[in-house]
């Protein structure tokens, strides 16, 4: 077996792997857009508003940043692509960088009592990672529940003792799509380019935590001001928020058929 033969079959499996189809968006917002027929729906605590009700929450929200229709189209058009509702009744706190994310996420997951969901792209071994780790391995000690999906590639660059000392603290870890193709498990197709960029942390199935901000040192430091634009040690900025509520459990439902998909 060549070199030949072994490239053009990773080549092959590579287009293999990033056949997947993504909806038209552009026709979509077109559609969301020219159609008023389609209602907004919104989930409650006891199931779906009437109509009207969810169309008036709209009106009401949109008035409270500007007189424009923006809000309700996003809200079809997401409900258009993904059949996901807006969830209403959340407390939602909006983390403006790094830091303050990593305050916040610090302080959910020392309050765990039962279990912690956690799923990043990127989970570096740094001094922020190993906060993460130290803090969960702790957790589990504790009698928490603890779960860690992590990205094979985003990740590529972690050593595979940082995950094993997780494993060995009793944390359950998941490599999501491994880069490695010997490490797919039997009855699952190797995705190369299928990968996960979600950055989701849920606790107690309460309180979530979803946005841009990847466990990294290189998001340490707070919002940077003009003077620290210029400085090339800048920090990362990302924005993250803190949901309290209902929709939280949404961000549990979209963590475990990930888990049960990549198990």
């Amino acid at each position: 077996m060549g070199p030949l033969f072994l490239l053009l079959t990773f080549l092959c499996l590579i287009g293999v792997s990033g056949c997947a189809s993504l909806p038209n968006v552009q026709r979509m917002m077109a559609h969301e857009i020219s159609s008023s027929d389609q209602p907004t729906k919104i989930m409650g605590p006891k199931g779906e508003f009437s109509s009207k009700t969810s169309k008036a929450m709209i009106k009401r929200l949109e008035g409270q940043v500007d007189a424009t229709k923006l809000l309700e189209q996003q809200a079809q058009l997401m409900q258009s692509v993904s059949g996901s509702l807006l969830v209403a009744g959340n407390k939602v706190t909006l983390l403006i960088d790094g830091e303050a994310t990593y305050a916040a996420m610090f302080e959910a997951i020392q309050n765990a009592k039962d279990h912690i969901n956690f799923e990043t792209f990127i989970f570096e071994d740094d001094e922020v990672g190993k906060r993460f780790s130290d803090l969960l391995i702790r957790k589990s000690a504790e009698g928490v529940q603890v779960n860690v999906i992590y990205d094979s590639f985003g990740s590529k660059n972690t050593p595979v003792s940082f995950f094993q000392r997780l494993r060995d603290g009793g944390v359950l870890v998941l490599e999501f799509n491994p880069v490695n193709p010997w490490k797919v498990l039997k009855g699952k197709v190797w995705a190369l380019r299928h990968r996960d960029h979600r950055k989701i942390l849920v606790v107690d199935g309460g309180i979530a935590f979803t946005g841009g901000v990847n466990i990294s040192a290189v998001y340490s430091g707070s919002s940077p001001s003009r003077y620290r634009r210029e400085k090339k040690d800048e920090p990362w900025r990302d924005t993250h928020v803190r949901i309290e509520g209902p929709a939280a459990l949404r961000l549990q439902w979209l963590f475990m058929k990930t888990w049960e998909r990549q198990k």
